[in-house]
């Protein structure tokens, strides 16, 4: 899938729920400071996304999508997806969800790929995420994502993200 096709699934699918957004443009989004530093010239409400695309041992895949200074708990994640998961490679990555490494759309994959939606966003007004074109940013409400997650097609899966350690913005979203 294209990036443009991405993000025109992303906008349809909040337009279809009645989940209000805001867009922005700016350039392109691959590392915190730089999401950080859009946050502020926009004035962008809420809290940066993280999304990392795994690999299931047993086969398949998932999206975890969680908070920017969250730590995976690989053992909660295992036992949640029911096989181990370690992250896909990049090449995985942009093959099965079209999306740029270091920019992972949390929303809008294939059916196939399950999605591991980490409850603390829920802790937030709004979540901040790329649409696929890391040259976009969308600021969203997260009780619309509450409405939004149990009608997507694909298998929706909750978790609770390890509490951040000292905070480095080396992770990308």
């Amino acid at each position: 899938m294209s990036l443009a096709a991405l993000r025109a699934r992303n906008l349809a699918l909040l337009t279809e729920h009645r989940v209000p957004f805001r867009e922005v443009e700016h350039e392109a989004v691959l590392d915190y400071p730089t999401a950080h530093a859009v946050r502020q010239r926009f004035g962008l409400r809420g809290v940066e996304s993280k999304s990392l695309f795994l690999r299931l041992k047993s086969g398949g895949y998932a999206m975890l999508v969680t908070l920017e200074d969250a730590r995976a708990d690989w053992a909660q994640l295992k036992a949640l997806l029911g096989a181990r998961p370690s992250v896909a490679s990049d090449d995985e990555l942009t093959a099965l969800t079209g999306c740029v490494p270091q920019c992972a759309c949390p929303l809008g994959h294939a059916a196939g790929i399950a999605l591991v939606f980490d409850r603390a966003i829920l802790d937030h007004d709004y979540l901040l995420y790329s649409p696929g074109p890391p040259e976009r940013t969308l600021e969203v409400p997260t009780a619309g994502l509450s409405r939004l997650l149990p009608s997507l097609p694909n298998r929706v899966l909750y978790y609770r993200s390890c509490v951040p350690t000292i905070g480095a913005h080396a992770a990308i979203r």
